[in-house]
């Protein structure tokens, strides 16, 4: 890894620059102000070769938990009309990018592919009468397969 010596900067990349695709949202739209939980884990398989004295071990299953999304509502609701066709039963799974940037916010650092996804749970933002926080929506995509797509910066 190079890192960003044209920003001065060492070869650690800050978390806060990313951006996040997803089919048929435009990208306007999304103020995302955090992606967590793309995460890949494998079950562990355990096994013994005839009067072997000792447990062996092996990855099994890969699973990918689900992903949580939070972004700016600007009084666009296609995150829970994208729920609700979910709960109406019409299944409609989509295709998420998520981009690693450096700080000029064009240099692609990592890029994580995040496949049939679909929304498992929506959340609204909290409302609170003391606060001068912006109303942030939260939503949880359940997926089938996470990639990576370059990552060689």
């Amino acid at each position: 890894m190079a890192g960003a010596p044209q920003y001065g900067l060492d070869r650690y990349i800050g978390a806060f620059n990313f951006k996040v695709e997803i089919d048929g949202v435009p990208v306007e739209n999304s103020k995302f102000i955090s992606v967590s939980g793309v995460v890949s884990t494998s079950e562990t398989m355990e096994f013994m070769h005839g009067d072997d004295r000792y447990l062996m071990k092996q990855p099994g299953r890969a699973s990918f938990e689900d992903i949580e999304l939070k972004r700016v509502y600007q009084q666009v609701d296609q995150f829970y009309m994208w729920r609700e066709e979910i709960e109406k039963g019409n299944i409609q799974r989509k295709q998420v990018q998520v981009y690693l940037m450096l700080p000029d916010m064009i240099t692609t650092v990592r890029q994580m592919t995040i496949h049939e996804c679909f929304p498992s749970k929506w959340e609204l933002p909290p409302m609170d009468a003391s606060s001068t926080e912006v109303a942030v929506e939260t939503i949880t995509l359940t997926c089938s397969w996470v990639t990576q797509v370059g990552g060689n910066a």
